[in-house]
């Protein structure tokens, strides 16, 4: 399955002057002939690229915020594989800044911080536009282990400065209490000559939805929103899937209305790190974002949660009455 979305009131435009960021575009692949992050990654950001009518070389900046990839390979970075899969940068030109790309990982949440540190290029006018890609696979890129919990997939957003648009806010994070239990990891030892091949999965550890809820309630606070601005449509929430009815039960939780929360098809299961793009998109097909004021952000697993508000209009001071 292949899904894309562009924002028009961004499409195209010249080079990056600086200002605030906004989102121009997202995809996420699902196809079910490889199970290689590497290629779901490349398809999904092929498909940002091309829904918004931008070519390779415009883009200036790569960061990847997957977590489990083919192989478990560590080295070189795979931002660096996927921007050579979508070709960009490749070339180096005379009086052209040279694309670059890196790796954050930050397990669940890492799609969130990626948003802000992109910002902090994309706003500046260092990079034209920046691709964020997500997703996860087995280190074996069999599809459908029993033993692997997420869904494998490719997710993409493409950014780029605008002065229509409000940008991004600041994040609002929270961390399980007292030492953090391993939840993934390659038993080497048990595994033998298998070891590309090997992963250990506890994702039942932790308690995502009481994570999410001490982040979203900071989040409402500290951007001045309030249950009306869901109820009226003039903000919207984009749910993650690390349990089962997580999207209605947050929303029961902060009181607002659960029409106002974009989730994840439960077909579709849990996609790990490209929640927040499968979110987004979710909320983009079903129309939530045409009048979205402010549009939440939430990722969040067993050991952490994230939030923060995209505001894809710039707000309009009011005139000084006469």
């Amino acid at each position: 399955m292949n899904t894309a979305s562009r924002s028009d009131s961004v499409r195209g435009g010249g080079g990056a002057t600086g200002g605030r960021t906004a989102i121009v575009s997202a995809a996420v692949c699902t196809d079910a002939d490889t199970g290689s992050y590497f290629e779901l990654a490349a398809r999904a950001g092929r498909q940002a690229l091309e829904a918004a009518e931008i070519s390779p070389d415009r883009v200036g900046l790569v960061v990847n915020a997957g977590v489990f990839r083919d192989s478990n390979i560590a080295e070189p970075a795979v931002a660096a594989l996927i921007q050579k899969r979508l070709e960009v940068g490749l070339e180096y030109e005379t009086g052209r800044v040279p694309a670059f790309s890196f790796d954050l990982l930050n397990g669940g949440t890492g799609v969130i911080h990626a948003l802000m540190t992109a910002q902090c290029f994309t706003g500046l006018g260092d990079v034209e536009y920046a691709l964020i890609v997500a997703g996860d696979t087995h280190p074996s890129t069999e599809r459908g282990r029993a033993d692997f919990p997420y869904t494998a997939s490719g997710g993409a957003i493409l950014l780029h400065s605008s002065q229509s648009a409000g940008g991004f806010g600041r994040i609002y994070t929270s961390e399980a209490a007292g030492a953090i239990a391993p939840t993934a990891w390659a038993n080497l030892e048990a595994a033998g000559t298998d070891g590309r091949n090997a992963l250990t999965v506890n994702a039942n550890v932790g308690d995502p939805l009481a994570l999410a809820q001490e982040a979203l309630r900071e989040l409402l606070v500290g951007e001045g929103l309030q249950s009306s601005d869901f109820a009226t449509g003039r903000a919207v929430l984009l749910a993650p899937a690390p349990i089962p009815g997580f999207r209605e039960r947050v929303a029961y939780q902060l009181g607002i209305p659960s029409a106002a929360v974009a989730g994840i098809d439960p077909f579709v299961g849990d996609p790990y790190s490209a929640s927040p793009v499968h979110a987004y998109l979710s909320a983009a097909t079903q129309g939530m974002l045409d009048e979205a004021r402010s549009v939440v952000f939430l990722a969040a697993d067993e050991n952490s949660a994230a939030a923060l508000v995209y505001r894809p209009r710039a707000l309009v001071a009011a005139e000084p009455a006469s």
